[in-house]
């Protein structure tokens, strides 16, 4: 038996193959999940598998490209530039209009002369406050939940996290699929989040009093870190209550671990469970799974369950251990430009029958990871539909000291498939309730259906391999 081998690493952020099915147990084993009701038709999701990911304090789901390596590089970073009415039928002239100004936009510089022109409360007109609040509206009637306008002082978030500690009280956390506020994705083991009773799905109503419902997630995350070792309120609506409730929180410095390796007890089977995917992921994974084999494991099952994304090079790195050629994924650009990204070669393990494990929480990189395998027929999916995160986004600065968090890109399967608000279905369905039954998810104390399925899945696939040679 292989005793449990924990890889800490360093949060961060994160031709089309013929899709050649693995045999798959069809049952569909249904158990009352709390997930479901997050998730509308329609739903979640940006993928942005592979935005620019935030990991302080809290993380926020993501993933990005790794500067240098790929076809792109998207982790750029913040880029900083500096009693009744009257009407006239003919409007007055509009002082000092600008050279150019785009068809559509006018009557944004129209509406602000006549204000400075005739409003009557003068003292209320300041300019920043109103330029401010014209980008809010404009980048709110885009209807997209990942694409918002930052404050200065939320844009000089600390980066801290991506070195591999940061302040905060250890909780993923991803915009709300309704579009208000935010919710927590994942608490993460033993961290101030977990203890003090934080559940994966939690939206967050108000922080230390200030109400959250209109927060971006990069304005979440800049209210929730601070000091190690102080103190901060959440109140909470927890899924399934519409009772809120408050839970304090004492902040503390955050140490995430990237992969979890262990042997499945009574079984051949090794379990491979990433946390988010980061620089070192891919060695970790390699690692891992040829210690699993060396110690007589004959199947993978790869837990992907609350993975939020990382790095797109990881990514791109784990998928080429299990796959021999063809593409990972592809992205298409807002000019309608596709770069790819292919599997690259020498990985060691393109034969060992695997499982893949998902739920509603995994994202962004998570979800490509798991389009890649299954489109290239390489793994069985057990779990519920995936987060829908798949989209690229990025940070740019604004003259104010300000930022434009925006959706540049979308990312695909190599066969094609759209996970932006989609997700990836899994080929087995199996929704199940973690903390209702007691489950420890890094340990599986407790039973875990989905593990379960995964081993029996596990058997049924070397069965028939085995009768099919011979």
């Amino acid at each position: 038996m292989l005793n449990r081998r924990i890889f800490s690493s360093r949060p961060s952020c994160f031709c089309v193959p013929a899709r050649n099915p693995i045999p798959v147990i069809r049952s569909k084993m249904k158990f009352i999940s709390r997930f479901g009701s997050l998730k509308p038709a329609g739903s979640l999701k940006i993928l942005s598998v592979l935005p620019i990911a935030l990991a302080v304090m809290l993380i926020a789901m993501g993933c990005s490209s790794n500067e240098g390596d790929g076809p792109a590089s998207r982790n750029e970073g913040p880029v900083v530039l500096s009693g009744g009415s009257v009407a006239t039928a003919t409007p007055l002239p509009i002082a000092d209009q600008p050279a150019e100004v785009p068809d559509g936009l006018q009557i944004v510089w129209e509406a602000y002369s006549i204000l400075v022109r005739e409003y009557v409360a003068r003292e209320k007109i300041d300019p920043d406050v109103l330029a401010e609040a014209a980008v809010i509206g404009m980048l709110d009637a885009l209807e997209d939940r990942y694409t918002s306008y930052i404050s200065p002082k939320t844009f000089q978030i600390d980066q801290a996290g991506f070195q591999g500690k940061f302040g905060g009280i250890g909780a993923q956390v991803e915009a709300a699929p309704d579009r208000k506020g935010v919710i927590i994705t994942r608490p993460l083991p033993n961290t101030p989040a977990e203890k003090a009773g934080i559940k994966a799905g939690d939206r967050i109503l108000a922080v230390d009093g200030e109400d959250a419902t209109g927060w971006s997630v990069l304005e979440a995350v800049n209210k929730i870190r601070g000091e190690n070792g102080t103190p901060v309120v959440l109140t909470v609506e927890h899924v399934g209550s519409l009772d809120p409730v408050d839970i304090t929180i004492i902040r503390g410095t955050i140490e995430e671990t990237s992969v979890i390796i262990r042997q499945v007890a009574d079984t051949p089977y090794g379990r491979i469970r990433i946390s988010q995917f980061t620089a070192e992921t891919a060695r970790e994974v390699r690692q891992g799974v040829q210690e699993l084999i060396d110690d007589g494991a004959t199947g993978i099952i790869l837990d992907l369950r609350g993975n939020p994304g990382g790095l797109l090079t990881a990514t791109v790195d784990v998928a080429s251990e299990f796959l021999t050629e063809g593409l990972v994924t592809y992205e298409v650009n807002s000019r309608g430009s596709r770069q790819d990204w292919v599997v690259k070669k020498g990985g060691k393990f393109p034969e060992i029958p695997l499982v893949t494990l998902v739920d509603n929480f995994s994202a962004s990189g998570s979800e490509v990871l798991t389009g890649a395998l299954q489109d290239h027929g390489r793994t069985v999916v057990i779990g519920t539909n995936t987060f829908g995160k798949g989209s690229v986004n990025l940070l740019r600065g604004l003259s104010n000291g300000g930022g434009v968090y925006l959706t540049i890109g979308r990312w695909f399967t190599p066969n094609g498939r759209l996970i932006e608000e989609i997700g990836i279905d899994p080929d087995v369905v199996i929704e199940f309730d973690l903390d209702a039954v007691g489950i420890n998810p890094q340990t599986s104390e407790g039973g875990d259906p989905q593990i379960e399925a995964a081993v029996k899945q596990l058997d049924f696939q070397i069965a028939t391999l085995a009768s099919s040679h011979g």
